[in-house]
């Protein structure tokens, strides 16, 4: 049951899912099971690794926009501006 709800959960992308069932991993009872469950932990492995990088870009993208923002515009003029 544990392994097709993380096949399911793969197939969809559903984070939360792969999280919940990585709390409750269960023990597996034949070597065949380890094996396709240890060939899904290497699946989600790489799910989470693209997940990862695709926010870091994300990240680095909003980043890169608040910086262009920043520098387009006009600095107010302080009340305390003693120039005249």
């Amino acid at each position: 049951m544990w392994l097709t709800e993380l096949k399911t959960a793969l197939v969809l992308e559903d984070s939360k899912a792969i999280s919940e069932l990585l709390d409750e991993m269960p023990q597996f009872d034949t070597i065949a099971q380890m094996e396709e469950a240890s060939y899904l932990l290497m699946q989600v492995k790489t799910f989470i690794e693209r997940e990862k990088a695709q926010t870091a870009h994300t990240l680095q993208q909003i980043k890169n926009n608040i910086n262009f923002l920043k520098s387009t515009q006009t600095e107010t003029p302080s009340s305390l501006n003693l120039k005249f």
